[in-house]
């Protein structure tokens, strides 16, 4: 079954079917959710809340083919509120990171545990709205297209957003000296900015 007609028996309340959407998209959503609020617990509330805002409101998706950009904006709505209520961001601590490592495989250079850590040591630094733009781009492999639809911005402004935090984890890199399988992570895609391939 497509995901369009997949999500179109959701629509017209087919139980089964939303179970098999939500298999199909939690691995991903933990992942995203473990990587904006750093912890097991806290992960697992944000996906859970979110795929009970999507069954509510599955049937005003008018076009099947923008469900995941609808769903993302659902989850990291979710996820600011919810890391804005513990009122901090925990520290990546070994536990977590076993977590992580099981749940979700974005990425074939996150091949070590050290370099794991130093990853999400270094995601630590930015700024939330910085923060979830990295995740999209680089661990969900969403267009700055897309992730302007999941944050309701221009694309500009996605843009803006990743040269920031593109040259702060630099900084972050260069203070640890610069974990290369780590930083090749977040400066070897490049094709889709407008900074001369150095943003």
């Amino acid at each position: 079954m497509g995901n369009t007609d997949l999500i179109k028996r959701c629509q017209v309340g087919d139980l089964g079917s939303f179970s098999e959407l939500y298999h199909l998209h939690r691995k991903k959503a933990l992942g995203t959710a473990y990587l904006i609020s750093n912890q097991k617990g806290i992960a697992e509330d944000i996906v859970q809340e979110s795929f009970i805002e999507c069954f509510r409101k599955i049937k005003t998706v008018k076009n099947p083919e923008a469900f995941e950009a609808w769903f993302y904006k659902i989850l990291v709505r979710t996820g600011w509120r919810m890391v804005k209520k513990h009122n901090y961001l925990l520290p990546m601590d070994e536990q977590n990171m076993e977590g992580l490592c099981t749940s979700v495989d974005y990425n074939s250079d996150l091949n070590t545990s050290e370099t794991n850590l130093v990853v999400h040591e270094a995601l630590a630094r930015l700024s939330i709205s910085l923060k979830t733009v990295v995740i999209l781009y680089y661990f969900n492999d969403m267009t700055i297209e897309k992730i302007s639809k999941v944050l309701g911005c221009f694309p500009g402004t996605v843009k803006s957003r990743l040269y920031n935090a593109r040259i702060q984890l630099h900084d972050v890199f260069d203070e640890n000296e610069l974990n290369r399988p780590a930083a090749n992570i977040f400066f070897s895609k490049r094709k889709e900015y407008g900074f001369d391939g150095n943003a």
